[in-house]
């Protein structure tokens, strides 16, 4: 049960997480390339690529820092009455923060904000779809009270201006080129995430990648969305993927409140009460 299993700090780390991204980032991202010389992804080089080439990297990008701010959200965290699960702004920082990241941290969470707003997107555009869909949970009046509430979050999110434009990608010559080739490195990311060793981290992991994957299809299958077919599992992956980088927007703003409180440092009593509310934020889930 996913409730149950929450994405949070495993220990999955070192050179088994690194053997994992380096093959999506190295073998599975375009590269950047100029005059004939190819370059390491960052925030500047992907300039050299096409603007679907970009979207490509930057979604992966955002997914990567979305699983890195849910380790640092939910880590082990020792305290006087023992060991319980909370934030840890030191691990956020390491990250994120531009002295340690050689100033891409940053970029970074834009990418996760950049992400968020592909698959809202999705979500908004197939709310035809939402509407005739028959959603199965086992129970008729729940499935019911599942459909009115699915339809009102979708219908929340249209409050929110669309600021990423599908319509102005895959439009040249190479466009269907380019497309197959993005349908092949998402099917080769999904497949190393079979690889992972740590079955909560694959989990996640295969859930976001499945999840994107199935964003991307909204978007550029072409045709009305009401007709688009789609696997359950993929509707599951996809409300799931976007929940998850809800929940990483809120912890970088925690985060950041945190930071601040570090910053104002008053006396020690406050210092510690604050710190305590920022832990009760996490654990309640206030979102």
């Amino acid at each position: 049960h996913l409730l149950q299993n929450p994405e949070s700090y495993t220990g999955y780390s070192g050179e088994p997480s690194w053997r994992i991204w380096r093959s999506i980032y190295q073998e599975n991202c375009f590269k950047p390339k100029k005059d004939s010389l190819f370059l390491d992804l960052t925030h500047k080089s992907i300039n050299y690529m096409c603007k679907e080439k970009r979207v490509f990297f930057r979604a992966v990008s955002g997914l990567h820092s979305s699983i890195s701010i849910h380790l640092a959200a939910k880590y082990p965290v020792q305290d006087f009455f023992g060991q319980k699960w909370g934030p840890n702004l030191a691990e956020f920082t390491r990250r994120f923060l531009p002295e340690s990241t050689a100033g891409e941290g940053p970029h970074w969470l834009k990418n996760l904000y950049f992400v968020y707003l592909v698959e809202m997107r999705a979500l908004t555009k197939a709310l035809p779809l939402w509407k005739r869909w028959d959603f199965h949970t086992g129970k008729p009046e729940e499935d019911i009270k599942t459909k009115e509430n699915t339809i009102s979050i979708v219908e929340g999110l249209l409050s929110c201006p669309d600021t990423f434009d599908e319509e102005q990608l895959f439009k040249g010559p190479a466009a269907e080129e380019i497309l197959n080739e993005f349908l092949v490195h998402f099917r080769n990311i999904s497949q190393i995430m079979d690889c992972v060793t740590c079955d909560k981290c694959r989990l996640w992991g295969k859930i976001q990648i499945r999840g994107l994957g199935t964003a991307l299809k909204i978007l550029f299958s072409g045709g009305k969305p009401e007709n688009l077919n789609l696997e359950r599992g993929e509707v599951v992956t996809l409300f799931n993927a976007f929940n998850q980088l809800s929940h990483s927007l809120h912890y970088v703003k925690v985060f950041k409140d945190q930071m601040d409180y570090k910053e104002e440092a008053g006396p020690a009593e406050e210092s510690d009460r604050k710190q305590e509310n920022l832990f009760n934020t996490f654990t309640r889930g206030e979102l």
